[in-house]
């Protein structure tokens, strides 16, 4: 195995989204009110101030004795936004009588499940003093002084591992082996995933996938060069390690997610990454599953070079390369040392991280799109919206689906969904995650449907759907045995 040298492995950014907790008192509600008004009236001060440079445009305040910028601007969402050198936090101003709801069974509020507080971590800041650190920080400034009942969301994650020994090129991008959608080169002078290679600039690195979900590789030490503000983490972190060569460069793998690919995560260990804790105990499984789908394999000069040409040159001719045959080769490679190098995060162990994929129920969307498709066609063809001309469209498609499934509306949604139902359950038992609504819906369904059959414009007998139930039930239970 080559010389290969881990400088440093670092959360390099981190995202939260702090929300009302479920238990949150009035006047726990109101200490946020009257936290965030304050800061609201200082924002206007701000806001007094005329410069071209937004990030010019503050009054200084004290918060526990840290010392916070009240900005004149804040992002998209939020009402009013705090930041030093260390960190940003913007606050939601909220209105009391459209955002609150008192719970009559308790002395609780019933709040809207909306983000009110978003945190940016420095990504100096965490590589001066570690993500657990400078989370913990935060935590303890919040609850002295703005909310006390709160849950936590984290909304995006980027891993990084810095290394040296090892210089990419631009023939290893068709050394890996990914199912990415969209993969390209990438460019020191862009931002975003580019399909093309620059000619005359020199080769940074690659990105692999986009958004949710993405690993860039790219040379660090050139990035640095262009922008010298982010050189703290060779201060930080490299030159404690003893075997850091300041004249070679430094590449960095990093990973990026965000919560919309978290929350379809799960381990048999922590379950859903949607939460707080589990997703940061969770930082090791989601390094090492990365490197899983994005994986660099051992394979030649040679066979790289024909996978980027599509063809061998023989005696100055070309010769077409069959699919089957590049396949082949990706088949038989081995991982790469390099990659096999990079496994692991810290000493921690990993656990197996599987996407979770519930039954599906369909979006409500359509069914309020196929309302709004069958007025307009009745209003065109017809030329009427009546309730007789309605009950003519209902017991129409009931007619049709007994024609066609033996079956009435109201029976051919009852068994949907209990075998939507017994999905459910097998899924349960089979991964350990438990669907939200479920025991409801099973509990009460006969009801609802008995409902439906009183309101609806023909009346039908459902009584014998309960032995269908039972018989979707058994057939489930025999498929999970």
């Amino acid at each position: 195995m080559e010389a290969f040298n881990k400088l440093c492995q670092i959360v390099d950014t981190i995202k939260l989204h702090f929300y009302h907790g479920e238990e949150t008192r009035q006047d726990e509600y109101n200490k946020y009110l009257k936290f965030t008004d304050d800061l609201k009236t200082l924002k206007e001060e701000a806001q007094l101030i005329h410069h071209t440079d937004n990030s010019l445009r503050f009054v200084n305040t004290y918060i526990g004795g840290t010392r916070f910028q009240v900005m004149a601007t804040t992002i998209r969402g939020f009402g009013v936004t705090i930041q030093n050198q260390d960190v940003s936090i913007s606050f939601k101003i909220v209105k009391p009588e459209t955002n609150i709801k008192v719970d009559n069974d308790s002395d609780a509020l019933v709040l809207t499940p909306n983000p009110i507080i978003k945190v940016e971590f420095r990504a100096s800041y965490l590589a001066r003093v570690g993500h657990v650190e400078a989370i913990n920080f935060v935590i303890r400034l919040l609850e002295h002084h703005v909310i006390s009942n709160y849950q936590i969301k984290i909304s995006e994650l980027h891993l990084a591992t810095d290394i040296q020994g090892y210089d990419f090129e631009l023939l290893d991008y068709y050394r890996f082996k990914t199912r990415k959608r969209k993969n390209g080169i990438h460019d020191q002078d862009q931002t975003d995933t580019n399909t093309y290679y620059y000619q005359g600039r020199k080769f940074t690195g690659f990105v692999f996938g986009q958004g949710d979900e993405m690993l860039r590789i790219y040379n660090k030490s050139v990035e640095i060069k262009k922008n010298p503000d982010k050189a703290f983490i060779k201060d930080f972190a490299w030159v404690n390690n003893k075997d850091f060569d300041e004249y070679r460069d430094v590449w960095r793998i990093e990973i990026q997610y965000r919560r919309a690919k978290l929350k379809t995560l799960y381990t048999s260990k922590n379950g859903i990454l949607d939460g707080f804790a589990n997703v940061l105990e969770e930082i090791p499984s989601l390094w090492d599953r990365a490197l899983d789908k994005v994986e660099m394999l051992d394979i030649s000069h040679e066979s790289a070079l024909d996978f980027m040409l599509g063809y061998k040159i023989i005696d100055g001719e070309k010769y077409p390369i069959e699919n089957n045959t590049l396949k082949m080769r990706i088949k038989r490679a081995v991982t790469h040392d390099l990659w096999s190098f990079l496994k692991g995060w810290f000493h921690y162990e990993s656990s197996d991280t599987n996407v979770y994929t519930a039954p599906k129920t369909g979006s409500f969307r359509w069914v309020s799109n196929s309302i709004k498709s069958l007025f307009s066609t009745m209003l065109k063809y017809e030329g009427d919206l009546s309730p007789e001309l309605i009950e003519e469209a209902f017991t129409r498609a009931n007619t049709e689906t007994i024609a066609e499934k033996k079956l009435s509306l109201i029976d051919n949604a009852y068994i949907n969904t209990m075998s939507y139902l017994g999905e459910c359950e097998i899924h349960t038992k089979k991964n350990g995650i438990y669907m939200s609504g479920m025991e409801q819906l099973s509990k009460n369904v006969a009801y609802y449907i008995k409902n439906a059959v009183n309101n609806i414009v023909y009346q039908e007998d459902i009584l014998h759907v309960a032995d269908e139930r039972l018989a979707i039930f058994q057939k489930e239970e025999l498929k999970l045995a």
